[in-house]
């Protein structure tokens, strides 16, 4: 009777615990993401029309590891959010320029 009772207590405390522990993993999860993700802006020279947000967002986005870009062409700003870990600016940036619109680092957030 004491095994079934013990057995019952170690099956509800692990019960307990097996979800509280899924959340802190998620949790853990979504910080290591956070952390290993890096947000730059640059400016963009020579966009005159249009298409050239277009292109150069379209540029950057072939790089390895970049995960979003959001160009503007009002402010002649490019938003690149990638992971350092396979990806750097310089190579953002030599994107853009190869596709015939120089990237000037402006600001730079994350690890």
């Amino acid at each position: 009777m004491k095994r079934l009772i013990r057995t019952c207590a170690v099956a509800a405390v692990l019960g307990v615990a097996m979800p509280v522990t899924a959340v802190i993993a998620d949790d853990v999860s979504t910080i290591a993401q956070q952390v290993t993700e890096k947000k730059v802006t640059f400016t963009i020279e020579k966009m005159t029309c249009a298409m050239c947000p277009i292109t150069v967002r379209k540029a950057m986005e072939k790089v390895e590891g970049v995960l979003s870009v959001v160009t503007d062409y009002d402010t002649r700003t490019a938003v690149v959010v990638f992971d350092p870990a396979k990806a750097n600016v310089e190579d953002i940036a030599k994107a853009s320029e190869n596709a015939g619109y120089p990237a000037i680092l402006v600001d730079s957030q994350g690890s």
